[in-house]
């Protein structure tokens, strides 16, 4: 369902009422299949959350559970007990050390979050940043590549880091979907509903009809490439697992020939692939996915918070 411009704000929804409305709606009147349950899985925004992997002295579960708050305090920016915290352990632990992945959110936004949800009529069971999801979706259980996801949506990028299989950090920046469509419509000198039109059609390619189209999108590409250099620079300075791979999600990734040119800027920094992500992934057994894996990009997020919840069992 597409919302009102107004209806969310810097990832804050600021008209909960039109929200709740909406999601009523396509709770009633579904695109794909018939949803028969009110329990929900649900989505946090990465601007509003913390995601981080530390490393602890190995410890049992218990002993564990009273350092990582302890530990956190050095790395969020906000005071412990005005967050929720959750935590796991990720890859192998050696004979003194183990990798901890810590996410947190503040206590105020989630709370406002679950009251609209309740509004709803919906009941969360569980709760994760965007990052986790599309980590679930796109990359292949078991896998132990190194990997920079770089999901892409209207108003915003995320780029998520994934060594040997694992969440490791991520990053938000404001280069996405809206951003091109507004170079267009400048440097075209259109209005925005024609600018869309322009990207989806043409993409990043100078065509007889629109010799410019490429040209107005220099300026973001440039920039949507030196952020994500700035990530694997970081990453690789700071571990022995070296980024070789990009997997681009989100509706905004099927902008025509991205991969292409992301390619072709990143050899530099030792990327030698730039796909786009595959959602159903993971979903290999099922027949007559109701759509193809181009157009499931926009959903990235809705299926791997629906992986979660096929094996949740309600109590």
């Amino acid at each position: 369902v597409a919302l009102p411009k107004a209806t969310i704000v810097n990832d804050v929804i600021s008209d909960a009422k039109t929200f709740v409305f909406l999601l009523k709606q396509a709770l009633q009147k579904s695109q794909f299949g018939k949803i028969d349950t009110n329990y929900v899985v649900a989505s946090l925004p990465e601007s509003k959350s913390f995601v981080r992997v530390i490393q602890i002295p190995r410890m049992t579960d218990s002993e564990a559970e009273n350092a990582v708050p302890y530990e956190a305090e050095s790395f969020i920016p906000l005071p412990i007990d005005q967050v929720y915290l959750d935590w796991q352990k990720i890859g192998s632990e050696t004979e003194d050390k183990m990798n901890i992945l810590m996410i947190a959110s503040p206590k105020d936004f989630v709370d406002k979050y679950l009251g609209i949800l309740d509004s709803a009529n919906l009941k969360p069971v569980a709760m994760e940043v965007e990052s986790q999801s599309c980590h679930r979706a796109v990359i292949p259980a078991g896998s132990n590549e190194t990997i920079l996801l770089v999901d892409m949506e209207s108003v915003r990028s995320s780029l998520i880091m994934v060594e040997s299989g694992n969440l490791q950090f991520t990053s938000t920046i404001p280069i996405a979907g809206n951003t091109f469509t507004e170079s267009i419509a400048q440097s075209l000198g259109v209005a925005s509903v024609k600018a869309e039109e322009i990207k989806r059609r043409v993409g990043i390619a100078n065509t007889v009809e629109y010799p410019n189209a490429k040209l107005s999108m220099l300026p973001t590409l440039n920039n949507l490439t030196a952020e994500i250099k700035n990530i694997i620079k970081f990453h690789n300075e700071h571990s022995k697992q070296s980024v070789k791979k990009i997997l681009l999600t989100g509706g905004s990734s099927r902008l025509k020939n991205l991969p292409e040119f992301l390619a072709a800027q990143l050899v530099d920094v030792g990327i030698s692939a730039v796909e786009l992500g595959n959602p159903w992934e993971n979903f290999k057994d099922i027949k007559n996915l109701p759509i193809n894996s181009i157009d499931a990009l926009s959903f990235v997020t809705a299926i791997g918070l629906a992986a979660r919840g096929v094996e949740h069992e309600v109590n």
